[in-house]
């Protein structure tokens, strides 16, 4: 055979080969499966609302209590939130003690007694101390007031090393206390979650209906 026709033989072998690869390759790629489109949800369908979120609306003839409210303002302000949702409202103060921490002093029973403690104490180089000058405590030479009972201890033991008579006591303060009554407007929207979350420690909670000529306790 000539020269010619083993040229034109190889030539179609080598083109069979890339067309047998090219077939090979393609058979490899796996085509995507195209995805359906969504459609669009019917806006006249409910959206998703959380439990936290719902609307609070009242019935006829309930009545609730909300507080203790920390100042008079914030009890202004929740008054202005609730009478959208409030057939009646009513507003009344209390007094509460609160703890203040812990007191160290000296007992003294008079004015001279406590001026001459006060100044055995700046001889002991004792410092931070006053004489209380009103009040059922008058005349007693304070020398601490402490939150933690630890600390307390430890200046009483200081006092005491030095030669007084140091005592020990819990102090207590009265403080108002604030509150906001109403009788819910039935289906009516009540902000009273907001007003919470904006008083740490203040809770609502249903109490019986208030007359409408009751004075506040």
């Amino acid at each position: 055979m000539s020269p010619g026709f083993w040229r034109w033989a190889v030539a179609l072998l080598l083109m069979l080969n890339i067309g047998l690869a090219v077939i090979h390759i393609r058979g490899d790629v796996v085509q995507a499966p195209q995805q359906p489109e969504i459609p669009p949800l019917d806006p006249s369908l409910p959206g998703l609302t959380l439990v936290s979120e719902r609307p609070t609306f009242g019935r006829a003839g309930e009545c609730f209590m909300l507080g203790p409210l920390p100042t008079l303002l914030a009890q202004q302000r929740a008054e202005d939130r609730l009478r959208p949702a409030a057939r009646r409202i009513r507003s009344r103060q209390t007094v509460t003690d609160r703890d203040r921490g812990w007191w160290v002093y000296l007992p003294a029973g008079s004015r001279s007694e406590a001026l001459r403690l006060t100044r055995n104490l700046a001889e002991q180089g004792l410092e931070d101390f006053f004489v209380v000058t009103r009040g059922d405590m008058e005349n007693v030479v304070s020398v601490g007031l402490y939150e933690r009972i630890d600390n307390a201890r430890a200046r009483q033991r200081q006092v005491r090393a030095a030669g007084f008579d140091a005592q020990l006591e819990i102090r207590r303060e009265s403080v108002p206390q604030f509150w906001v009554d109403y009788e819910a407007e039935p289906g009516v929207d009540s902000a009273w979650r907001f007003i919470i979350e904006a008083a740490p420690g203040a809770q609502h909670r249903a109490i019986p209906c208030f007359a409408t000529d009751e004075s506040a306790p």
